[in-house]
């Protein structure tokens, strides 16, 4: 319902203020409202903030600890020859600081951090992968509106085609048949547009899941230039170096590393300090108030290495060798996948280049049958026939740029380059 409402009034203002120009946005100011207006990027974002406060308690774990303590009683006391009563009471402060905990703290701090550092680089592989979903939305869209523009001038140049064909059956120039035919024609550019403006539609629905409005424009935007180096060596180079979803996998062996110094601390030595001031009252009949001062240091050094903390160790390493295998895989498949790309990218160029070539000929061929119409070598008929495959003819090269578009924007999400 919320969607229904929001084409409502994208339509109504539309149609209230026929601007002049259509609304269109370029690359970056569609990421700009895709960021502003997705709620799992704004749920993850919120999220970060977890672990900034992971550092500030990894730093706190080893700050001092004071602690006040008391304690009020009544005791009775009997022997043979006397008895005694009195009430006890003390209380006690006492400050402990650990001095020196096997690099436990240190490294806890560290492996904090680099959670952070590994979040933040999900969260961009996120954001990357979201805005690609929204540009490739908006890219298919344009492609659905001119498909639906061009389908829209076949069907009348098929319409026009029909109604001659209507005449020269009346006259008794073409069969049954040809005019099934004509018939035939119209019904499928008829089929096909009722069959894209759904398509349209339904892609404006997901559009405006990334933006509050849907742009009007049926014209692509320009390229975001990257000022891209387009070798192969260059690019892989820049990809190990940024693409987020590889940076967060090296992050993460980090920090297994530092997980294991960790577990590794339980077994080296211990230094802490304990200071302490502490009062009594009536602990005898002859002793009414003692005050005591205290300032104790502690070392422990284990003998025996845990076997617990050994195993921890030992998956930790299972851990680390598996999750290495994982990042070689993800780089080799990383370069598969912009070598693949670039293939493609040249291949649409040369596509593109050998279409466009094709569209001056079907250019030059409505333009000698309009001249042969003049001069009655060649029927309307004729004229239709051109215009109409010409059309076809752009809806294929709207397709190829359709697809040129979307494979530079997935090389720049590969290369971790799509928001820099």
């Amino acid at each position: 319902m919320n969607h229904i409402f929001k084409k409502f009034i994208v339509v109504i203002s539309l149609f209230l203020f026929k601007p002049e120009n259509t609304y269109s946005l370029s690359i970056s100011e569609l990421m700009t409202i895709t960021n502003d207006n997705s709620l799992v990027i704004q749920a993850d974002y919120e999220y970060l903030k977890k672990f900034q406060n992971d550092i500030e308690l990894a730093k706190k774990n080893n700050d001092p600890s004071i602690s006040l303590s008391g304690f009020v009683g009544a005791k009775h006391q009997e022997t043979d020859s006397s008895e005694a009563s009195f009430n006890p009471r003390n209380i006690s402060l006492t400050m402990s600081k650990n001095l020196f905990d096997g690099y436990k703290t240190k490294y806890s701090i560290i492996q904090a951090n680099d959670l952070s550092l590994h979040a933040n680089y999900l969260f961009e592989t996120l954001k990357q992968n979201v805005y690609l979903e929204s540009i490739n939305s908006y890219l298919d869209l344009i492609h659905l509106r001119q498909s639906y523009n061009l389908t829209e001038k076949s069907l009348k140049l098929s319409k026009n085609n029909l109604d001659f064909k209507v005449q020269q059956h009346n006259s008794g120039d073409i069969s049954d048949i040809e005019l099934e035919k004509a018939k035939l024609e119209y019904s499928k550019y008829k089929f096909s547009l009722n069959k894209i403006q759904i398509s349209i539609s339904n892609q404006e629905d997901q559009l405006l899941d990334y933006l509050s409005t849907v742009p009007s424009t049926n014209k692509y935007p320009d390229f975001m230039d990257r000022n891209l180096d387009l070798s192969s060596e260059a690019l892989i180079e820049f990809a190990i170096n940024n693409n987020p979803s590889i940076k967060s996998s090296q992050i993460y062996l980090k920090i297994l590393e530092h997980s294991k110094m960790i577990e590794r601390s339980a077994n080296l030595p211990k230094v802490d300090l304990e200071a302490g001031f502490s009062r009594n009252w009536d602990a005898t009949d002859s002793a009414g108030q003692a005050d005591e001062y205290s300032i104790i240091g502690s070392i422990s050094i284990p003998l025996y290495e845990s076997e617990e903390v050994n195993i921890k160790e030992s998956n930790i390493d299972l851990d680390i060798i598996r999750n290495d295998k994982i990042l070689k895989d993800q780089i080799n498949t990383l370069k598969r996948e912009i070598n693949s790309l670039l293939d493609q990218i040249e291949l649409l160029n040369t596509e593109y280049e050998i279409e466009n070539n094709q569209k001056e000929i079907y250019e030059k061929d409505i333009e000698i049958n309009k001249e042969s119409y003049n001069v009655g070598s060649a029927s309307k008929l004729d004229i239709y026939d051109s215009q109409i495959e010409y059309n076809e003819h752009l809806i294929s090269m709207a397709q190829i740029m359709n697809s040129k578009q979307k494979a530079h924007y997935l090389l720049l999400n590969k290369i971790g380059k799509l928001t820099q």
